[in-house]
């Protein structure tokens, strides 16, 4: 790996670039709308993808005309959630063997998700990859979500590494943005559900790839610059 001495760890999102799991969560928060007979806000998919479970429901309460409480909300979403993430949440295309590389290769792994750690951690568990990470963290953990760099810094800490020495691999502009601008190298991974920001992901990103197995392919190229740090204007 070129350049392996500039980053020391990597730092991944879980929905949407880990697990392929971003249209399940469209049906989960549509569900109560639809239950209630109320059409989904426009663009409210979009705006609480990134947002940690506290943040989501103060979101969908106060900016949308459903009507219930707090913990009707978390229950609804939670029981559809808990179901998929135990049972059939699959990992995306070549994730378990980048891991499984960025592991032989000495670097250190950490989970930086706006999925609370209670529907995080059996997925994991199921899909066989959460002994490779040294750390699991949740917006919840540190109560911001993904448009604050605060998981990121929690996640780097725990690392014991500094933003340069972290690169953090995320399929949301948002994430993509915060990252960079909080000094991270960034790796922006493709998702349906992002589609339409792949222009502004890939502009941001040091490095933007279609699929997990990009990364590693680029990882084993002796020409691949994805270790090389590029800078991002403050």
């Amino acid at each position: 790996m070129k350049n392996a001495d500039k980053l020391k760890a990597f730092i991944f999102d879980l929905d949407g670039t880990l697990i392929d799991s971003m249209p399940l969560w469209d049906e989960i928060y549509a569900a109560p709308f639809e239950k209630s007979g109320i059409p989904v806000p426009d663009g409210y998919l979009l705006a609480v993808n990134h947002m940690s479970l506290d943040e989501c429901v103060k979101y969908t309460l106060e900016s949308t005309p459903l009507r219930c409480d707090a913990k009707t909300l978390v229950s609804a979403w939670s029981g559809l959630a808990a179901k998929a993430y135990g049972e059939s949440v699959p990992l995306k295309d070549g994730a378990s063997d980048l891991l499984r590389f960025l592991r032989s290769e000495g670097i250190r792994l950490a989970i930086a998700t706006a999925l609370p750690l209670s529907l995080a951690m059996p997925c994991l568990k199921r899909l066989g990859v959460a002994e490779f990470f040294d750390a699991i963290l949740s917006t919840d953990d540190v109560s911001r979500g993904k448009d604050d760099p605060a998981v990121y810094f929690a996640a780097a800490e725990k690392l014991g590494a500094i933003p340069s020495e972290c690169a953090v691999v995320e399929d949301s502009h948002v994430g993509i943005a915060v990252a960079a601008k909080a000094g991270f190298f960034t790796i922006g991974v493709f998702d349906k559900s992002s589609v339409k920001h792949e222009d502004e992901i890939s502009a941001i990103a040091d490095v933007y790839v279609r699929s997990l197995v990009e990364i590693e392919e680029k990882l084993k190229n002796p020409q691949s610059c994805i270790l090389s740090r590029t800078s991002h204007p403050q």
